[in-house]
């Protein structure tokens, strides 16, 4: 049965027992790399595994057996319960230790992943609302001095006080954020979707708790300028190796399913645009 390895939460791919045999030998592999087969619960250390004892492997040092009825501790940390230092420990967790995390990512309901959302959103709604509030009191406080965007929600603001406009703004973002959850849900579908073919291990339910958790580490830096640019791109790849780990894909399956599809999705409808304007010029 086929071996699935990871170090410092980069898959290292799929081996055979003998392959990791002459691995740990060589020192190609090391006893604290992740493994993970078909009908395991979680992803443990090579070196607790007995049929690798053989080769002069240890144990994990920091894997301590748990005591007798003990269950091993869920991850991310907000599954334990909700309180500020599991909300911090989660995004640490979710943003630096991502095949760990979702690996022991266990089923469940929706509670938890729900309400880890909310807590990231206030943060993300106090800056965004500090940000563009600000923006639109500055503007409409300069009055003539200031040219105003043509758009019409801009235009539309311009007739009101700018205390106003900014109250009008922080409850936009108030709104859009409460409901976030319902837009998760359906991103969880369309996500789940696009991972049937390669018949995913996890249910919808998985989806949408890896969705939530993948997403909502990173919201409340996306209003932080500079940081934001870092936290984007990381939030997509703490999202693939979510649903890699929580469905037992390879981790290039899970990029083609939603990274290469939508993107082609998208270009192609651009380029029937472009097709369909250039095409109406031309007439």
């Amino acid at each position: 049965m086929q071996i699935h390895l990871a170090r410092n939460s980069a898959q290292l791919g799929i081996f055979s027992s003998e392959e990791i045999i002459a691995g740990l030998q060589s020192g190609r592999f090391l006893a604290s790399d992740l493994a993970w087969r078909d009908g395991m619960p979680a992803w443990t250390p090579l070196g607790d595994w007995s049929e690798f004892r053989g080769v002069g492997v240890p144990p994990s040092p920091s894997a301590q057996p748990a005591e007798p009825g003990e269950p091993a501790p869920s991850m991310p940390s907000w599954e334990r319960g909700a309180s500020f230092s599991n909300y911090v420990a989660t995004i640490k967790e979710v943003a630096l230790e991502p095949v760990r995390t979702f690996a022991n990512l266990r089923d469940g309901g929706y509670a938890r992943p729900i309400a880890f959302s909310y807590w990231s959103l206030l943060p993300a709604w106090i800056l965004g609302s500090l940000m563009y509030a600000g923006i639109a009191f500055f503007i409409l406080s300069a009055g003539q001095s200031v040219s105003l965007p043509k758009d019409p929600a801009m235009q539309w603001l311009s007739g009101t006080a700018p205390l106003t406009a900014a109250l009008i703004i922080s409850g936009f973002l108030a709104v859009f954020f409460v409901l976030t959850p319902l837009f998760q849900f359906l991103g969880a579908a369309f996500t789940h979707l696009l991972l049937l073919p390669w018949k995913p291990a996890g249910s919808y339910a998985q989806t949408y708790r890896a969705n939530a958790y993948a997403s909502a580490a990173f919201m409340p830096f996306v209003f932080i300028p500079c940081l934001n640019y870092i936290a984007a791109p990381w939030q997509l790849v703490a999202l693939i190796i979510a649903h890699s780990q929580v469905h037992r894909i390879a981790w290039w399956k899970v990029v083609i399913s939603l990274v290469v599809i939508p993107c082609c999705c998208v270009c192609g409808f651009y380029a029937m645009l472009f097709a369909t304007v250039a095409n109406k010029f031309a007439h």
